[in-house]
């Protein structure tokens, strides 16, 4: 059950080092799951909010005067450098705080990432994501996202790790929001 007390919104300038910091805690769930190599430059890029700012919105979730979550918003795909065309907006970097997991707040920030992407006309919202973050699948199936193959990629091509290191698949999902959908 969503607090009534919580309201996602624009981060501030301000806010990003806090913001870096929930995601830092809400990532660190995988670092025994992911190997270092691909782990560290993950977190590093997911972190980096001042290189997104400009090109994206950064939307936090506050909940009883403190953020929780935190989602970045493309309204245009293509810019995220993952391979998606224009026309459909892309979601990314999706985390709540450990201690405020399970109250519905990361199905707050995609209904807000939903809403901005059906404002701006997109045809689809799209993200990456992998397949062992079972429950943020499951959160992303159960909001209507479909699985699209044909966009996944390797953790490599876009980490840029050398080559012969264990790989890690990034698996696509698009939600359709237009008519033929």
């Amino acid at each position: 059950m969503i607090d009534t007390e919580c309201r996602v919104r624009l981060a501030e300038p301000r806010e990003l080092d806090a913001t870096a910091a929930l995601v830092t805690d809400a990532f660190a769930q995988y670092r025994g799951i992911l190997p270092a190599h691909i782990f560290d430059p993950y977190l590093r890029d997911s972190r980096d909010f001042t290189s997104r700012w400009g090109q994206a919105d950064i939307a936090v979730l506050e909940a009883q005067g403190r953020l929780v979550g935190t989602v970045t918003y493309y309204a245009e795909a293509s810019r995220e450098g993952m391979g998606w065309p224009s026309s459909v907006a892309g979601l990314r970097t999706l985390a709540v705080a450990p201690s405020a997991q399970g109250h519905g707040y990361g199905r707050a920030l995609c209904l807000w990432c939903i809403g901005r992407a059906q404002q701006d006309g997109a045809r689809a919202l799209t993200l990456h994501t992998a397949e062992f973050m079972m429950a943020v699948c499951k959160l992303y199936e159960g909001l209507g996202f479909r699985r699209c193959p044909s966009h996944d990629l390797a953790a490599s091509n876009v980490l840029g790790f050398s080559p012969g290191l264990t790989d890690q698949k990034i698996i696509a999902y698009a939600l359709p929001l237009d008519d033929a959908g």
